[in-house]
């Protein structure tokens, strides 16, 4: 027996160095591939957060539960950490055959016992995967290369599950198992302790088989199916030297995805620096001019889905789906990295990204909603990379949708998107008895009015509304007027990244020299880009939106209202109000002050709302790549409710709401919520 366990442990140090040479071979390469990335300091920094972002989301799995697969996986998570606690123990005694955790007392038993039905509903849980990737393969993988790496997985865990329990089993069957020896239980004990390989053994037992040569047997297929499924992980799928990781490599890669997120705003874009001479070309062109951070989200994806299945351009059958947008790219930077492992001398030829990785029809279509980044467990950020993509086609191309140069132009020239003269920018204020901060330099509030809400017909209603509101309620504020500007937000995700930073910048001059501290504005894209992008320029000021200054207002008994007409209303979330800053709350509560109107939710609301499809630019041009409009959508599921009324808290939302009920003639109206509240003040 002594001869047995030296051949155990010199083969067990064996299969050790070789997992370990394949897997550390894995790893090196791609930390070569990622070190290749452009620099992202941002991701350091906040470590207490950060710390706090593994526990939750990748331990307590938050962003998983959500889902109805969720369970399952935080099944198989779990199971396999609580079977591998016990295959560590087994481990250990290729060298040292008298090693247990029984020292643990009693917890030792609950371990076993733990590990046995853990396994139990594991196998449940990857019986039930097995299903879902056979009965809906499209839409969880999406190539069979995909499915079969996640097959193959599955068929892994449960081999290497079964060969823990029948290991045990056959130690309990001989006598050897440390519950046995350590803790002097038996067979036949009613104590705590492993369930299922206690009866599994009295059947080895029965059976008369050589205990022995089957606990050898066992053993070694238990060694094997960890180390095998760890080279698989790692790395050698293809073909050696192709480093190539399986899907699974987000076993390793999640956590670190998870600690490196953004824990900035969603909103905020990362700017560019125009004055650092040596960046010769703005934007992503070839795959390397991503961040080491942004190629670590390629490498993290597992092909979930999740994020398509809230897209609203992939929901509608338009060309974008944020997964495959991902795999692509990772494709690309796995064809670059093999070329430069195979090839160290070469010159790289790269793919342009646009174009050739991925159609330019796709990133035009994204309306930067940030569902897709909601939604995924891992912290993918599918928005920068696509903003990325944009800003190299309109800075270094001048590449971009028609219509969208008009626009840019009308920007430039007059400050405003629609093109209308700056010199008409106050005219919606005459007669309400507003002053400008010329007037009144001293306002205690600066209203932001938008361009939509100086220059557009209906938005011009939302932005007196608001003033009715502030009179009422004695607030003593102010307007720009004709000195306000676009605050650049069109332009900036449409890829005019110079252009956004020189109005953010004179916009800044402005508000500064008023000594502004505080900014109310009913516009969510006026908002997140005052709030979120100013800051990073040298404007920091207190940004409220206006459903939460009313809300407080409502509150606080400041606003009395009266009641009005009996309606049935439902609620539009804005993107930008809600996924990107995370105000749901307030428009609500306004809702509940609104005596006589019954609220009805859409059955995608609040984090899983439908974009209206303005998002993103996608407001200034027209796309004609297919698929149904998404206001059209959105319109209908608004009607589904029964409701007469679609409230909305975005002059962009009102906009294109209205144009879905032209469209779809829905028995339909818009109304924001300021106007209701306007509607049934108590004069």
């Amino acid at each position: 027996m002594a001869d047995f366990n030296v051949f155990r442990s010199i083969g067990f140090t064996l299969l050790v160095l070789m997992t370990l040479y394949f897997t550390f071979q894995a790893l090196y390469q791609l930390y070569k591939q990622m070190k290749r990335g452009k620099p992202a300091p941002e991701r350091w920094g906040d470590f207490g957060e950060r710390i706090r972002s593994v526990l939750v989301y990748v331990f307590g799995q938050r962003r998983l539960l959500r889902h109805p697969a969720g369970l399952g996986h935080f099944v198989i998570f779990y199971a396999f950490i609580a079977i591998n606690i016990v295959a560590g123990e087994v481990f250990v005694r290729a060298y040292f055959p008298n090693f247990s955790l029984s020292f643990l007392g009693s917890g030792y038993d609950f371990i076993l016992w733990l590990e046995d039905w853990m396994i139990f509903f594991l196998m449940i849980a990857l019986a039930l995967g097995w299903a879902r990737r056979y009965t809906n393969s499209v839409r969880m993988e999406g190539s069979p290369g995909l499915r079969r790496d996640a097959l193959i997985i599955i068929y892994a865990v449960a081999i290497h599950a079964s060969f823990s329990v029948l290991l045990e089993a056959s130690e309990l069957a001989r006598g050897v198992h440390p519950w046995i020896v350590d803790r002097g239980h038996s067979l036949n004990s009613s104590e705590l302790g492993p369930t299922i390989a206690l009866t599994i053994a009295k059947w080895f037992v029965s059976t008369g088989w050589d205990l022995e040569v089957l606990e050898n047997l066992l053993w070694w297929g238990h060694s094997l199916s960890v180390l095998l499924f760890l080279i698989y992980i790692f790395g050698t799928q293809i073909r050696v030297p192709r480093f190539y990781p399986s899907k699974h490599f987000h076993i390793v890669s999640a956590p670190f995805n998870v600690f490196f997120r953004n824990l900035k705003p969603s909103g905020r874009l990362v700017p560019l620096d125009f004055e650092d001479e040596t960046i010769e070309e703005y934007g992503v062109s070839k795959i390397e001019d991503f961040t080491w951070k942004q190629m670590l989200d390629l490498y993290s994806c597992t092909g979930c889905g999740r994020c398509q299945e809230v897209c609203p351009a992939y929901i509608n059958g338009q060309p974008l789906s944020p997964k495959s947008l991902i795999l692509d790219l990772r494709e690309n930077l796995l064809e670059v990295a093999t070329f430069a492992y195979e090839n160290p001398d070469a010159e790289i030829h790269y793919k342009h990204l646009t174009g050739e990785v991925i159609p330019k029809e796709t990133i035009w279509a994204c309306t930067t909603c940030n569902a897709c980044q909601t939604a995924c467990p891992l912290f993918i950020e599918h928005i920068d990379k696509i903003i990325d993509l944009r800003r190299e086609q309109t800075l270094m191309q001048s590449e971009f949708p028609s219509g969208i140069d008009k626009m840019f132009t009308n920007v430039e020239r007059n400050s405003n998107p629609w093109g209308i003269s700056k010199s008409d920018r106050d005219l919606w204020a005459e007669g309400l008895g507003v002053k400008t901060m010329k007037e009144n330099p001293d306002a205690d509030i600066l209203f932001w009015v938008g361009c939509a809400g100086s220059f557009d017909e209906r938005a011009k209603k939302v932005s007196t509304a608001l003033v009715k509101i502030l009179q009422a309620a004695g607030i003593d504020f102010a307007i720009l007027g004709k000195e306000e500007k676009c605050t650049g937000d069109p332009v900036r995700r449409l890829g005019n990244e110079f252009l956004a930073q020189e109005l953010i910048t004179e916009n800044i001059q402005l508000l500064n020299s008023y000594n502004v501290k505080e900014i109310i504005t009913f516009c969510p894209h006026c908002f997140n880009t005052l709030a979120n992008e100013f800051p990073d320029f040298g404007g920091v000021y207190r940004v409220i939106h206006a459903t939460d200054y009313v809300a407080k207002l409502l509150r606080t008994g400041k606003l009395p209202l009266k009641k009005g007409d009996t309606v049935k209303l439902t609620y539009h979330d804005s993107c930008y109000l809600g996924r990107h800053n995370g105000i749901y709350s307030s428009p609500r509560e306004i809702i509940k002050y609104l005596d006589g109107v019954e609220f009805v939710e859409m059955s995608m609301n609040k984090d899983v709302a439908m974009c209206c499809g303005a998002g993103g630019g996608r407001m200034w041009f027209e796309q004609d790549a297919g698929g149904e409009q998404i206001n059209r959508t959105r319109v209908s599921m608004a009607a589904d409710t029964g409701a007469d009324f679609i409230g909305v808290s975005c002059p962009f939302c009102t906009a294109m709401l209205e144009d879905g009920i032209k469209n779809t003639g829905a028995d339909l109206q818009v109304v924001d919520l300021l106007e209701l509240v306007v509607s049934r003040l108590d004069a």
